[in-house]
């Protein structure tokens, strides 16, 4: 079971992941939603420029780890795209100014506080004694170190605001750079924002009773129903392509192969983006665009004649896992 490349897994768990990990926050944006700022960055809804972020950080992050470990630099950095022009972003990329906490309700007195972090005059040196905990060679095994290093990146709470995205971005950053995973395949958030309750009481239950075995187990239990997760998807999508082999009519199947490839690749594409990948021309692309789109297998984005943007929805149900 081999994908021709991963380029389509990580499409589409960048998406998820942001979506996920945004809504533990109760920040609630729709696939469709993000799917069509990407395409237009244009929206009127914050909360859909914040959930983009979080993808840009993601993507960025991966892109730092090819030259630069995890570190204070990388996790400011972080910071500083997810917060970018968005609520909180006068903080953007700096750590905390102010004395934080976490209560059971918003505008909760800090004195009825659940947890009181480390206050901000410690937090440089706490995080750079994560960062060599990180980086460091260790005994424990790589998916425990990741459990600890979340744990740990979530008590300091080093930031005003966002700590838990970027703690969570840190989860797929430190499975690359250990080796467990090649790519951002998996998307950690989906499970946590599945079992959001339990999430918050392993992780309270550490800092309130010493509960590491529970934690370890439900942050490994995660990761393992996330790798299954990526893997049915995976079928999905190459089941999908053969059922895809033989639509339209036979006279243009050849062209037609060729697009959908294209949209195999990345669901989401201009005309100039197909041609450049099929090595086709515009006049042999668009009517198996227009086939495509009589067969609702592929749709427009923007509602406008020039500047076209077309996406497959059958691959962006797949992904997702709902009708986009």
């Amino acid at each position: 079971m081999l994908l021709p490349n991963v380029d389509l897994l990580v499409y589409g768990s960048l998406r998820r992941e942001a979506l996920a990990s945004s809504t533990i926050e109760g920040t609630i944006a729709s696939v469709d939603e993000l799917i069509r700022y990407q395409v237009t960055e244009l929206s009127e809804r914050e909360a859909v420029r914040e959930v983009n972020n979080y993808a840009r950080a993601l993507e960025w992050g991966v892109a730092q780890l090819q030259h630069l470990p995890i570190s204070s630099r990388l996790i400011l950095g972080l910071h500083a795209i997810l917060l970018d022009e968005v609520r909180g972003g006068q903080t953007a990329g700096i750590f905390k100014n102010r004395q934080n906490y976490i209560g059971s309700h918003p505008f909760e007195p800090i004195e009825h506080a659940v947890f009181v972090p480390p206050s901000p005059d410690d937090v440089p040196m706490l995080i750079s004694d994560l960062e060599r905990y990180i980086n460091k060679t260790n005994q424990e095994s790589r998916i425990v170190q990741c459990a600890l290093t979340h744990y740990q990146f979530e008590t300091i709470h080093p930031f005003n605001d966002g700590n838990g995205r970027v703690g969570r971005l840190l989860i797929v950053l430190q499975m690359i750079q250990l080796g467990l995973l090649t790519a951002p395949l998996i998307y950690p958030s989906v499970y946590f924002e599945r079992t959001r309750q339990q999430y918050y009481a392993c992780l309270q239950a550490v800092r309130d009773q010493s509960a590491w075995d529970e934690w370890i187990a439900f942050f490994a239990r995660g990761m393992v129903e996330q790798c299954i997760e990526t893997v049915t998807l995976t079928r999905t999508i190459l089941d999908l392509r053969e059922q895809f082999r033989t639509v339209g009519h036979a006279r243009r199947r050849a062209t037609l192969n060729q697009v959908l490839d294209a949209f195999f690749h990345e669901p989401v594409r201009t005309v100039r983006q197909i041609c450049d990948y099929t090595k086709l021309n515009h006049t042999s692309i668009q009517p198996a665009l227009d086939d495509l789109m009589a067969l609702n297998i592929v749709y427009e984005l923007t509602g406008k004649q020039k500047g076209r943007v077309y996406a497959c929805r059958p691959v962006l149900d797949a992904i997702f896992g709902v009708g986009v």
